[in-house]
């Protein structure tokens, strides 16, 4: 069985890479309260990697998001959530 924290824990691709943690952060707390969101960055550039984790408080929340956010274009990319 699935444990409470994959419920609630999502992996974004495709993320546009001019994009900052905080707006990813701030535009999946559009939905509802996130835990933790982290972008995933290169280690000696510092550039993004075009995706990361958000984690929600809730499982509901996480659906949400899954349902309202992926397939959204942000700028040239299409993100998967």
């Amino acid at each position: 069985s699935l444990d409470s924290d994959s419920k609630t824990n999502l992996i974004v691709n495709y993320l546009p890479q001019t994009m900052s943690q905080e707006e990813i952060r701030s535009l999946f707390a559009s939905i509802g309260d996130v835990e933790s969101c982290k972008l995933i960055r290169d280690k000696v550039t510092g550039q993004s990697l075009g995706y990361g984790f958000v984690n929600y408080l809730r499982a509901d929340d996480a659906d949400k998001a899954i349902n309202t956010l992926n397939g959204l274009r942000l700028q040239n990319k299409t993100i998967k959530v």
